[in-house]
């Protein structure tokens, strides 16, 4: 069904005159028709690259030289194109916004499905179950981007669900994901497997979070800077501990803490609150892009007034929190983190912060006090250059030469970023963009820093690395707000705790230290043979 030969692919350079950049080498697989295939290894390590070969994008619609051949289905894909492999494979992209591109979720849906000719009087109803297969049935006539990043990340997937493909290429689909989304997957990729009578559904996921592989997973492929490592069965994590802690994959046993939130009790915080939520509603009117304000009821049945995005969300946040902000997909949770820098004003209520009225100060001005590192990075990569990138904030912010230097030196060094300091960071791998846009910010060094799934993607020990800087910052008194779907991470880092449900707090308050204590994993994800983090003096200075 799928066979690589030495397969080897070099992205064209990305300045004039620059080296080609290695993205795969070597590689060699077969997966036979019916298998479920996991691919694993840390940010960088070519998953996406291998995902962008088996379907055919590369390389048919990418730029680099490739070595050895990749068949699929029985097709050459250096000689077929993209459409016509298209009908036997469906993709699914690390970024699904970047995929996304009609003016409706039904449209993106019936997309595939005109293509191949589908009968207009069945296309009804295959575009209801496959909705329902992902739990957006609700949503079928939202504009795409106006979904949050998860939502927009099942509608991808729908789509490449709906013309019935004998092989699905799923590069990261879960990451943005809250856990019940990520069970959605796997239920609608179980589902889709029981329908089909006589006929096997190939598939390949590339994925970090691994702990849905055990009974499922026929196998699974570890990659390391463009080669395979490793391949075998899921008893490979038990059998090979070290490799994937020096990887940073975490294993499939490595399971998420429940939270234990302590009531909030006031404290401090009235006295010097870094934010003050005071009855805050907001609502879309049905075309801005952010979390959906959907009321969930079908299409036709919905009132005229949408359901708030946010409900009535009153509370005081001490200066020095660290607030995991968690959720299902669409709570409210971005919409609630854009109130903070007056991306969003409320319809009724107030939001202050840093002791600003967020309706009367305009997002530069807020710029200044709020640190925004948005979930999507290529929503704010504009510059030239990486060095160019991380150095923007810190000057528009009136620091002098000198001190951007030192910024950027700084942000360069903590995150392995020189490599890159010349180059345009649009050019370069979804994880490494991600990088790119927190060093940015992180090197304003804001009093308030809001960080929108800044985890989503990186392998644990880089989210380690990027988290235990916001860390050192926060203990020298910055207060963060962090919105994640890693419930290892918010037991991990966070003081506090905010949960949304349906654009309502339905819990807010300082997170039990027990719980804490007990799930410190992200460091325990750590090579247990290095004697030495290579980051450790970066982050003593950032202390």
């Amino acid at each position: 069904m799928i066979e690589t030969r030495e397969l080897g692919w070099d992205y064209a350079p990305i300045a004039d005159g620059g080296h080609p950049i290695p993205g795969l080498d070597g590689v060699g697989v077969r997966i036979r028709a019916g298998e479920f295939v996991g691919v694993v290894g840390p940010t960088g390590a070519g998953k996406s690259t291998l995902c962008m070969a088996l379907a055919g994008i590369i390389p048919n619609l990418a730029d680099g030289d490739m070595r050895g051949t990749v068949t699929v289905a029985g097709c050459d894909t250096a000689r077929t194109s993209v459409a016509e492999l298209s009908l036997n494979v469906g993709y699914v992209q690390q970024d699904p916004e970047s995929q996304l591109f009609c003016a409706s979720v039904e449209d993106e849906i019936a997309f595939p499905l005109e293509n191949r000719g589908m009968d207009p009087t069945l296309m009804d109803r295959r575009i209801d179950d496959v909705l329902a297969l992902v739990g957006m049935g609700a949503y079928r006539r939202r504009v795409p981007t106006s979904l949050s990043g998860g939502q927009m990340q099942r509608v991808a997937l729908a789509a490449a669900l709906a013309a019935e493909p004998d092989i699905l290429i799923l590069d990261e689909p879960t990451a943005a994901l809250d856990p019940d989304g990520r069970r959605d997957v796997f239920a609608a990729l179980a589902a889709i497997r029981r329908s089909r009578t006589g006929r096997n559904l190939t598939v390949v996921m590339a994925e970090q979070d691994t702990s849905h592989f055990p009974g499922w997973a026929d196998r699974i492929l570890v990659l390391d800077r463009g080669r395979l490592v490793a391949q075998g069965d899921v008893g490979l994590f038990d059998r090979e501990p070290d490799l994937f802690a020096r990887l940073g994959v975490a294993p499939p046993g490595d399971g998420e803490p429940t939270l234990r939130v302590l009531p909030a009790d006031g404290g401090g915080a009235a006295d010097d609150p870094a934010i003050v939520l005071d009855h805050v509603t907001y609502r879309y009117d049905g075309t801005e892009s952010g979390e959906s304000s959907d009321d969930g009821t079908p299409d036709g049945n919905r009132s005229a007034t949408p359901a708030p995005a946010l409900d009535d969300v009153t509370c005081t946040i001490p200066r020095g929190a660290f607030v995991g902000l968690v959720g299902r997909n669409g709570s409210g949770k971005t919409t609630l983190a854009r109130h903070l820098n007056a991306l969003l004003k409320p319809a009724s209520g107030r939001v202050v912060v840093d002791g600003l009225d967020t309706r009367t100060h305009t997002v530069g001005r807020m710029a200044a006090h709020v640190g925004f590192v948005f979930q999507n990075p290529d929503h704010q990569i504009f510059c030239a250059t990486t060095r160019e990138e991380i150095g923007f904030g810190p000057r528009a912010l009136g620091r002098t030469d000198a001190q951007v230097r030192a910024a950027v030196d700084d942000m360069l060094r903590l995150f392995d970023l020189e490599r890159f300091a010349d180059i345009s960071p649009a050019t370069l791998g979804y994880g490494d963009r991600r990088i790119v846009a927190l060093a940015s910010v992180l090197a304003m060094r804001t009093p308030i820093l809001v960080l929108d799934e800044p985890t989503a993607g990186l392998d644990r020990n880089l989210s380690a690395t990027l988290l235990d800087a916001v860390a050192a910052l926060n203990r020298a008194g910055t207060t963060v707000i962090m919105i994640s779907h890693d419930m290892r991470a918010v037991a991990r880092y966070c003081t506090h705790v905010m949960r949304m449900d349906s654009g309502r707090l339905v819990a807010y308050g300082r997170l039990a230290r027990d719980t804490r204590a007990a799930h410190d994993t992200y460091d325990d994800a750590r090579d247990p043979n290095d004697e030495h983090d290579e980051h450790d003096d970066r982050r003593r200075e950032l202390r």
